[in-house]
Formats: C-alpha cells, sequence, structure tokens
C-alpha cells in the first residue's frame, strides 16, 4: 500500500501553493460535466506532489461528479488493461450487456462467453460504450496516478475514449512523472485539443515558509524558510521529509542554518542508503524488485529468513523508507528508483530472474511473471519460455496484441524453427512483421496439408497490408503443391482445406489489377460448388464477383449470389456476404444485396468488428446509392466515415470516404467531396481492382459538379484505361461510358461520345439487366443529333422506369426534355422535364434537381413550390446529417452522438 503524502493547511483538501492547479481542474470539471468530455494531465518530477494535487482534486468534486473511478499503476509495470481493472474494478460484479459486454476479456475473462469479440478494437469499444453508460448518469471522472507506468493496452483506451469524449461529460486525470521517456500513446493523449498538460514547478518560498508556519511550533523566520526551500529544491516530497525532522528536534533548530543544511544532507537518500546494514540493502533491493510484496517473497528474493527480513524492515522504518504499515512497499517510487540505481546491472537481472521464478512458484498468474521477465536481457530459459507463450496466449484472449507479440519474440530466440509459435506471433505482429514470421514458417513446412492453413493466413493478412500480390503466388503455389502431392482422391477434410484455400486464392487475385487477369483465368471455366458448407459458400461468393467482374449474365451470378445467402451464417469473417453483395446489386436484386449486408452489420456491431463494419457499411451505402436511397446512402456514409476518421488505421481503408463523396455530390457539395477525396494518401492505390475505380468515377462526379466537364472526362478516360488494364468488363461496376457519353453530348462531340454509348451498349446487352439496357439506350441518345435523339431517349426512359434505375430514370427524362426543347416541342420538354425534377426531388439528388430545375426554366415551365433550391428538399433531419458532413471536413474530424442503447455505432 502507498502511503498517503500530502502536506495540507487549512481546509482539509488544500494544498499549498497549487491553487491556480486546482481551479484549472475545477474548471476542466465544470465544462465537461456540459458533456464536452475534458482531460487534465497533471506533470512534473518525482516528488513534486502530483498524487496530492490529484487526491485534493478528487477531494474537491466530490459530490459533484457522479461516479468517481480511480487507479494507481505499478513502478513495476504490469499486464494488459491492469489499469483499466483496478478503475472498473467497483463494477465486477455488474451485470455486462449490450455492447459493453465486448469489455469482458479484458475486465473479467472468467464471465466472456464464446460469442465475446477478443480483437483490440472490440475489446476497446466495448470498455468505451461502458463508459459511456456510466456517463449517461452524470459527470464521470476517470483518475489514474502514476500514469507513465501504464501498461499499453489501459493507455490506449484512454487515448481511444477520449477522441470520442466530445459528448459524453467525462472528466479524465492523469498524472505523470515527467523525469523520463513517455509512451506514445500518453503523448496521443496530451497533443488532444481537449486536455490540458499541467507542469507542476517546485514550491517558491513563500510557499515553503507558509507550509513551515502552519507545520511547526514556531514561525520560520524568511532567511530560514529561503533556506529551507534551497535545501529541499521546492520539492514537496523532500519538503516533507525535512518537516519530520525538525518536528523531532527541539525548536532552537528552527534558528539553527547548519543544523538545517545537516538534515538536507540526511534527506538525500543516497546518504540514507548508506548506512543501511547489509540485510536492510538486500531487502531494499528485493523491495525495489517486488515492492508492496508479502514479507515471505520479501525474504526469499533478499536469501534471508524470515526474521532477519523483518529486522531488516524495521531499519527501512527508522530511516523512513518502508511504509510503516501494510506491505512491503517504500514511502515514494523516489526511494524505489534510487535504491535501483544503486544495483549493479547483473545483479538486478539475476534478481529480477529469481523473483519471476518465485512468483511462478506460488501459481501467479502468467501475464504477472512475464512482466519480469521481458525486463532481462537474454533470451528464455525453458521454463520462462513456456510462461512467456502462456501470458501471450492470454494477452491475444484479453484483446492485448502488443503484450502478446513482446511475449512471442522473447520465446522465438529459443524456438525460432517452432511453427506454431510463429504463426501466434505473426497473428499479434505488425503487417510487416507477421507477413516475414509467415513466410519463415512456410519454409519450414514440408506437409503440402500444414502448409495450406499457413498460406491462407498468410493471404488475409496480407489483405491489410496491400501485400495481396505476393499472397496470391504464395496461395498459389501452396495449392499446387496440393494438388500435385495428394492428387483428386481427397478425404473430405482435405476436399473443405482446399476448397478453403481456393475461396482465398480468389480474395487475394480479386485485390489488384495485376492478378485480375490471372484469376479470371484460372477459375473463369470452374464449376461452382453447391455452397452446403461455409467454405464453399466463401467460394461462391468470390466465383460470383468474378463472374460479374468478367461480365457474365447477371442472372447467372446473382442466383450464385442468392445460394451463397441461403444459410444465415457468417463464417470465416463475413468474406461470403460481403462478397455476395457486389453481383447482387449490380444485378439489381438490391433487396437481397441489402439484407446480406444488413445481416453482416449487425454480426459486426455486436462482436466490435470495426473494420468489417467500415467495409460492409460503406457499401451499403453504395447499394443505397445504387437504389435512388439517397437519404439512407447519407446516413450509412457518414456513419462508417465518423468511425474511420478515429482510428489508426484510416489511411489503409477508402470506401468510407467514396461513399460519403457520393452523397455529398448528390447533395449538391462537390467541392467539400473532392476535399474528402483529395485526402486519400492509400499507397499504391490505382494498382487496386474496387475501390480506384469507384473513387475515379466519384472524382469526375465532383468535377461535373464543379461545371468542369473536361476535367470530369478525364477522370473518367482514367478509369477506361484502367478497367481495360485490369480486364474489368462489367458495364455498371464503374459505368464511365454512360457519364462520358452525357459530357460528350453537352459539348457537341458526338462521334467520340457515341464510340463511349456504343461500348456500354454491347457490354450491357451480355450484362442483361434493364437499368443497365436503358442506361445504354440513354447514353446513345445523349449523342444522337437532332429529332432521331427522342424516340432512343423515349424508350431509355420506357426501360428504367420499370427498374431499380431510379437516378438513371431521372436522367433519361432530363435528357428527353431537353432533346424534345431541341426539336421544338416545348409542351412534350416540359412534361419530361418535370418528371425528372419529381423523380429528383422524391429521390433527394440535389445535383439533378438543380440541373432539371434550370433546364424546365429555359422551356418556359414554372417550379412548383419548395424546389428554387435544392436544399428545399432535404428534411430537417437530413440537412442537419448533411451539415454534420460538411462541419466534418470543415474541421478535420467528424462529429456524432451515439447511445449505447442501440447498439455500436449507431449515429444520430
Amino acid at each position: 500500500m502507498v502511503a498517503d503524502h500530502r502536506v495540507r493547511v487549512g481546509l482539509p483538501g488544500r494544498l499549498v501553493g497549487r491553487d491556480d492547479e486546482l481551479d484549472r481542474i475545477a474548471e476542466a470539471a465544470r465544462i465537461a460535466a456540459t458533456g464536452a468530455g475534458r482531460a487534465v494531465l497533471l506533470r512534473g518530477p518525482a516528488g513534486i506532489g502530483k498524487t496530492g494535487v490529484l487526491r485534493s482534486a478528487l477531494d474537491r468534486l466530490d459530490g459533484h461528479a457522479a461516479r468517481t473511478l480511480t487507479a494507481r499503476c505499478p513502478e513495476t509495470g504490469s499486464g494488459p488493461y491492469s489499469a483499466v481493472r483496478a478503475l472498473f474494478e467497483p463494477l465486477h460484479g455488474a451485470e455486462f450487456a449490450g455492447s459493453s459486454r465486448l469489455a469482458l476479456p479484458a475486465l473479467a475473462p472468467e464471465q466472456a462467453t464464446g460469442d465475446t469479440a477478443n480483437g483490440t478494437y472490440a475489446v476497446l469499444h466495448g470498455l468505451h460504450w461502458l463508459a459511456a453508460d456510466l456517463a449517461a448518469e452524470g459527470l464521470l471522472v476517470l483518475a489514474v496516478d502514476d500514469v507513465q507506468w501504464c501498461d499499453e493496452n489501459s493507455l490506449r483506451f484512454l487515448a481511444f475514449l477520449l477522441r470520442r469524449a466530445e459528448d459524453l461529460p467525462l472528466l479524465v486525470l492523469l498524472t505523470q512523472r515527467s523525469d523520463g521517456a513517455a509512451p506514445e500513446a500518453l503523448g496521443e493523449i496530451a497533443g488532444m485539443p481537449l486536455c490540458e498538460t499541467l507542469e507542476l514547478p517546485a514550491l517558491d518560498p513563500e510557499a515553503v515558509a507558509e507550509l513551515l508556519a502552519c507545520s511547526l511550533p514556531e514561525p520560520p523566520t524568511s532567511g530560514f524558510a529561503a533556506r529551507c526551500a534551497q535545501v529541499t529544491g521546492g520539492n514537496p516530497f523532500l519538503l516533507n521529509r525535512v518537516l519530520r525532522r525538525l518536528r523531532e528536534d527541539p525548536a532552537g533548530a528552527l534558528g539553527d542554518v547548519e543544523r538545517l543544511d545537516e538534515l538536507g544532507r540526511t534527506v538525500v537518500l543516497r546518504s540514507l542508503l548508506d548506512r543501511l546494514s547489509e540485510r536492510g540493502i538486500a531487502v531494499a533491493r528485493a523491495i525495489a524488485i517486488l515492492p508492496g510484496e508479502q514479507p515471505e517473497l520479501i525474504a526469499a528474493l533478499a536469501g534471508i529468513h524470515q526474521r532477519m527480513a523483518a529486522t531488516a524492515l524495521r531499519e527501512l522504518r527508522d530511516h523512513d523508507l518502508v511504509a510503516p504499515a501494510g506491505g512491503a512497499g517504500f514511502v515514494h517510487d523516489f526511494v524505489r528508483q534510487t535504491v535501483l540505481e544503486r544495483i549493479p546491472p547483473a545483479e538486478l537481472d539475476r534478481l529480477r530472474e529469481r523473483a519471476a521464478m518465485l512468483l511462478n512458484d506460488v501459481g501467479r498468474p502468467a501475464e504477472e511473471v512475464a512482466v519480469l521477465l521481458l525486463q532481462l536481457p537474454d533470451g528464455p530459459l525453458p521454463w520462462m519460455a513456456e510462461v512467456l507463450r502462456d501470458a501471450a496466449t492470454r494477452a491475444e484472449q484479453r484483446g492485448a496484441p502488443g503484450m502478446a507479440a513482446r511475449c512471442l519474440e522473447r520465446v522465438l530466440m529459443l524456438h525460432d524453427s517452432d511453427v506454431a509459435v510463429l504463426t501466434q506471433a505473426a497473428r499479434v505482429s505488425d503487417p510487416p512483421t507477421g507477413l516475414r514470421r509467415l513466410e519463415r514458417a512456410l519454409e519450414l513446412i514440408d506437409d503440402p496439408r500444414a502448409r495450406v492453413p499457413v498460406a491462407v493466413q498468410y493471404a488475409l493478412f496480407s489483405l491489410s497490408a496491400q501485400n495481396s500480390v505476393r499472397a496470391f503466388e504464395v496461395v498459389s503455389a501452396a495449392v499446387d503443391e496440393f494438388d500435385a502431392v495428394l492428387g483428386a482422391d481427397l478425404s473430405d477434410a482435405d476436399r473443405t482445406l482446399r476448397t478453403l484455400a481456393e475461396s482465398v486464392l480468389l480474395i487475394s487475385g480479386l485485390d489488384e489489377k495485376s492478378t485480375l487477369v490471372r484469376v479470371g483465368a484460372r477459375f473463369r471455366d470452374m464449376t461452382p460448388p453447391a455452397g452446403d458448407t461455409g467454405e464453399e459458400r466463401q467460394l461462391l461468393s468470390m466465383l460470383a464477383v468474378l463472374g460479374t467482374l468478367l461480365n457474365r449474365p447477371a442472372a447467372e451470378v446473382a442466383g450464385q449470389a442468392r445460394q451463397v445467402l441461403r444459410i444465415n451464417d457468417l463464417e470465416h469473417g463475413g468474406w461470403a456476404f460481403l462478397g455476395a453483395a457486389l453481383p447482387l446489386y449490380l444485378a439489381d436484386d438490391n433487396e437481397s444485396a441489402l439484407e446480406a449486408l444488413g445481416t453482416l452489420i449487425e454480426h459486426t456491431q455486436r462482436s466490435g468488428q470495426a473494420w468489417t463494419y467500415c467495409l460492409a457499411t460503406s457499401t451499403r451505402a453504395m447499394v443505397h446509392h445504387w437504389t435512388g436511397d439517397l437519404t439512407e446512402a447519407l446516413a450509412d456514409a457518414q456513419s462508417c466515415h465518423d468511425v474511420l476518421v478515429q482510428e489508426s488505421w484510416a489511411e489503409a481503408m477508402t470506401m468510407p470516404q467514396i461513399a460519403l463523396a457520393g452523397s455529398l455530390i448528390s447533395q449538391g457539395e462537390p467541392a467539400r467531396a473532392e476535399e474528402l477525396l483529395n485526402g486519400i494518401t492509400r499507397r499504391r492505390f490505382e494498382d487496386f481492382s474496387v475501390e480506384y475505380h469507384q473513387f475515379l468515377m466519384a472524382r469526375a462526379h465532383a468535377r461535373e459538379g464543379l461545371g468542369d466537364a473536361e476535367g470530369a472526362l478525364e477522370q473518367l478516360f482514367r478509369c477506361a484505361r484502367s478497367l481495360r488494364e485490369a480486364g474489368i468488363v462489367n458495364p455498371v461496376f464503374a459505368p464511365w461510358w454512360f457519364d462520358a457519353a452525357r459530357l460528350l453530348g453537352d459539348l457537341g462531340r458526338l462521334d467520340e461520345g457515341m464510340r463511349a454509348a456504343e461500348h456500354g451498349a454491347a457490354l450491357a446487352q451480355q450484362w442483361g439487366t434493364r437499368r443497365a439496357q436503358g442506361m445504354a439506350l440513354a447514353a446513345r441518345g445523349a449523342v444522337t443529333a437532332g429529332r432521331a435523339a427522342v424516340p432512343v431517349l423515349s424508350e431509355a426512359v420506357r426501360l428504367l422506369a420499370d427498374s431499380p434505375g431510379k437516378l438513371e430514370h431521372a436522367k433519361a427524362e432530363h435528357l428527353l426534355g431537353r432533346a424534345l426543347l431541341r426539336a421544338g416541342e416545348p409542351e412534350g420538354a416540359r412534361e419530361h422535364l418535370r418528371s425528372a425534377l419529381d423523380l429528383s426531388v422524391l429521390r433527394r439528388d440535389h445535383a439533378q434537381v438543380s440541373a432539371s430545375s434550370a433546364a424546365l426554366l429555359a422551356a418556359g415551365g414554372r417550379l412548383r413550390q419548395g424546389t428554387d433550391s435544392p436544399a428545399h428538399a432535404l428534411s430537417g433531419s437530413e440537412r442537419r446529417v448533411a451539415a454534420r458532413a460538411a462541419e466534418g471536413r470543415r474541421t478535420g474530424r467528424s462529429r456524432s452522438r451515439c447511445s449505447s442503447r442501440s447498439g455500436p455505432w449507431s449515429c444520430t
């Protein structure tokens, strides 16, 4: 137990010389109580009084906060989420419900079920909603003392929480010892706009004099107080030790400056330690390694009998080095640090090794023993490797991959050719390191059966590392070797393994343009599986995606995709459902696509899978846009973008930005959309198959919205060239030809536009949907001169009116109205332009509302009330969502108010 060393004066809770800091903390609490989260970081050297200020601040807040949770980080370090468990310890008997169940691996792993996710994001997400639920009761104060020793995962949680605290009544108070390196996550917290850093200065002579006057029987002279401040450097800890000595001296010592100098020398810890007996030094070293431990463990580590250890503890207490009661703990970490500095390095390593062995022998958790083992410089002994691997497994289960990775790095020093250790270490490593370890594992494996699962792990790991080309090679080689050795006569288990590998080979090969052609050649003529197992459904889904990109008939690939969805499961991370959505919505089976994505999104919300949530929700935004439901598209796009901008992996994902940009363009905000698109910095973005073409289409639409037809055409033609390089020939996947024909028709470049239209028409006939065929006719009509355009566009309107292509229907009505106006038929023109306008207002398509409004006025028509401005087409709630999106771009981040009652990432 750590003693309370506050030096109080006057009213309880008031510290000398710290009123300004306490007032600033009180102001932060006042702001936080209004629902605008705040953090205060108290920094200063050892002994400066950070803990005293923290406790006094908490005393002041008593009665004003609905709940106050506190924790202190131990000097020796700790396992994953130790500080978080200490903070939330009062809740351990509570029921965890809803999103907060995702926190169980960190807080109470014994209560975690098989349904509880243990990924890092899921655990952090659960902790966030636990804090949000507590904050719903009123001001929540989280106070963490000595945060410089905080475990990495607890710090990551505090940073995660504070990034989402702008709408929470939350105050986070932290103290940090400044004379040492700060953890990276702590630096992130300190750099947040809502965090105020207070550097605690040394007490000035006036404050020292005030303290002396309140603590001694006689007021000191000004010279004596100044000398006391000089001797102690204004350090409250050292000053407190001098005061204790002064109170033991006769009153005459107050005027004896030489006596004060002597006292100053005795409070210097080195001089005190030099006076200790040999047993006292041994026990002091043991306490420095295992602070706060039971006396029997201290005696065992010191290598002396318990009675001798008790005598040595009394000696340390007599010198005011050890707390007067409780376990064996120093009065301040100042003392522990000084003791550690005086231990020779080799002896320090020996003591830590012995301490780890003692803790392991008495059955302490592996994570606790690992904290000591990780401080040793050399590779582990066999018993240590076993403990470290156990600790890594437990850390991984808690959602603490950083701790697991550090433990397994040590294990690999002893077992660098152990495939099981390499694959486990790969799971918790950063992408480059993980891929290197999996490459090493593959080199060590001779059995083709054993190689395939590792190759699959390598491929899935490569998706976030932009390493899919190499992954395609690795999985291809593994499957080819598997076939060469095992042949066609496979057991059920072998067949399942091969099917899984083929599905992952497709996932890898579809990711980038350079491998897409090879995937087509390898799988073009493959007979689709029945879809009876999860592996078969994943393979069937990816084959449907490939067939879509290669422009097989829409009915064929949509049928395969629906076969994937006939069993409502989400094996292998939801790739089957995500893959099925693309052929379904491009084939105009929007209902099935939305159902599949809804199921996947609900699963990610329950399990806290933020990456998959963003991918699935941005895809659903694209589907809503494709169906003409622009309000829902905006809501989904904003939701996934809100999650994305708060995460460290934001640069690796682009679909949320593209989806939100598309929604902004439809709202008539092309400049903001372009700003969002220009912020995408993904490395080698132009090499990717799906996102890059959607990105180019969005940029073209933004340029068109800004009135730059030539700039839009440049992006559309770039998209056409890129599609050709990739071998993607589906007409509606990225329909550059449709937009190019419209723009070229407006520019009078009819021959060039007709080539684009004919290109799309041939592909649309093969794809076979009414939408695609209607778009092809609309494109041809846009570049047909004179009255001849009218029948073509009339047929386009007829086809599109009976299709899900509501936005394209409005564009075709618009084109037909303009063609009739050019043909000298203003009445017919007004009819179709008014139809285009009504459809656009109904769909909240601001860009088309503007275009059709202008054309209708030019045709001599009148606008109905409420359509003179595109913004009038929005409801009040839709305008608020749009305003939030625009404001998010203005400030560099998105704002949202979310409720854990309605599930993770549910924002209103």
